[in-house]
């Protein structure tokens, strides 16, 4: 995708934007996911299927690079077409 000279500034601010509520969005939600498994465990704490913080880790882990997965794959679709 090609931006005319003029647009330039514009396109650029846009891209700023969108990487940077990106950024934001994936913090908010591995950080409610880490923290959600996390805190169950300290709220129920000797209960059994209760998270550690390792657990919960782990969990987070496997989700982001399942979401980093998915990222990379859409990004060599689209650039094939």
């Amino acid at each position: 995708m090609t931006v005319a000279p003029e647009g330039a500034a514009d396109a650029g601010g846009l891209l700023a934007t969108v990487t940077q509520f990106g950024r934001l969005t994936g913090v908010a939600v591995f950080a409610t996911l880490f923290g959600t498994l996390f805190l169950n465990r300290v709220e129920s704490l000797g209960v059994f299927g209760a998270y550690t913080s390792a657990e919960a880790l782990l969990a987070c882990m496997f989700a982001l690079a399942g979401t980093a997965a998915v990222g990379a794959v859409s990004g060599l679709v689209l650039r094939r077409r």
